[in-house]
């Protein structure tokens, strides 16, 4: 409901009621949705969150941040800073930006379709589909799924240890190879069932995908994700006529070169537009209209548990205690870009927020979904 509409509302009700019981129940009654549900209670941005997320860039963070929302009174954005060092225009809901891990979410999302169509079981151990990682295990009896790996419960460190992890483009002349040479020379020791975040992992899913099903990860998520979903401005390599709209990444007052993620794009390779997300929210909280429904609903299933983290399928869940809200939510960073995309299934809202920069942007996502988090204050 828009604040026009309330307005309009509320002076009806007090020209017209009868006795004050029926006015008190009214005003009653709408402090519980708004309070409920609190981004349906404003049509412009927070002022807090609006003042931080320029402090941020004022303060040299972030050259430049977009913000997108949608719930039940529609799809909105908000803009700040600039494009480019070069370029004062504000981002808007068409800017292309790195998106880095939240990649992953749509990874997962492949994953439970194929699953849905029976071209694979996540349940399965992943050398039925990958025989050479049979070599790393260290014990016969040792059972590694797809659906630990997306889970971030396989056990793996977080890159593979034959490249330097301290390169920001270390996957660049990564090859299929390379990756065989690690699971051949490397052994698992650590028990699975306890989360260790991994971008090896989700590594593993797309050589494995590519070498069971004879076809590229990005073909794939092409067709079964990003096209079934409308999504029509998401890419690994952005067209050359859409490239005026592609965001420069910013870091320590300096432009950065574009990610370049060489053959494994599963962990973060996907460009997209805050737009664009927000299709992929809107699936997310409206799934029945989605023609992959199932492979979404099958995302949000709790895959893991442990008093620090709740895990569904590449989503994380957040379930807060002051609001007793449930939040899935992904974040992403690239060497010059930082992202957050989360929803709320009982309040039908999710958020994206995308920024070139680095440091503080997730608390922005999360204030919006739940007024009761804490908003980082940047001095």
């Amino acid at each position: 409901m828009k604040p026009f509409g309330i307005y309009k509302l509320v002076s009806f009700y007090i020209t017209n009621s009868d006795n004050h019981m029926k006015l008190k129940y009214f005003i009653y009654s709408l402090i519980f949705v708004l309070f409920k549900h609190p981004i349906l209670a404003q049509s412009t941005l927070p002022v807090d969150i609006a003042k931080e997320t320029q402090n941020r860039i004022d303060k040299g963070l972030h050259l430049g941040t977009i913000i997108g929302i949608i719930d039940k009174n529609g799809t909105r954005y908000y803009g700040f800073g600039r494009v480019s060092m070069a370029n004062k225009t504000k981002p808007d809901e068409n800017s292309i930006f790195e998106i880095g891990s939240i990649t992953k979410t749509f990874t997962a999302t492949l994953l439970a379709d194929l699953e849905v169509k029976g071209a694979i079981s996540i349940q399965k151990p992943i050398n039925t589909y990958l025989p050479v990682f049979g070599r790393i295990l260290s014990h016969k009896n040792q059972v590694i799924t797809l659906e630990n790996l997306s889970t971030h419960t396989s056990g793996l460190p977080r890159e593979p240890t034959n490249m330097d992890a301290n390169d920001d483009h270390r996957y660049r002349n990564y090859t299929p190879q390379d990756l065989n040479a690690f699971l051949t020379s490397y052994k698992l020791k650590s028990a699975s069932q306890k989360y260790r975040y991994s971008n090896l992992g989700v590594l593993i899913i797309e050589h494995t995908l590519e070498t069971h099903l004879k076809t590229t990860y990005e073909a794939l998520m092409m067709k079964r994700v990003i096209q079934a979903l409308g999504m029509k401005d998401s890419y690994f390599v952005v067209p050359r006529d859409k490239q005026k709209r592609v965001v420069k990444g910013y870091r320590n007052h300096q432009e950065t070169a574009p990610l370049d993620l060489g053959q494994f794009n599963a962990m973060g390779g996907l460009r997209s537009t805050a737009k664009d997300l927000l299709k992929y929210l809107e699936a997310q909280i409206k799934p029945q209209a989605s023609t992959i429904q199932q492979a979404i609903k099958a995302t949000h299933q709790i895959r893991f548990s442990s008093k620090k983290r709740t895990m569904g399928l590449g989503w994380q869940i957040m379930k807060r205690k002051k609001s007793g809200k449930t939040i899935y939510y992904h974040k992403g960073g690239t060497n010059g870009f930082v992202s957050f995309a989360g929803f709320d299934l009982e309040a039908q809202a999710g958020v994206v927020v995308l920024v070139n920069g680095r440091q503080h942007f997730s608390d922005l996502g999360f204030r919006l979904l739940d007024p009761t988090y804490p908003l980082t204050k940047v001095k």
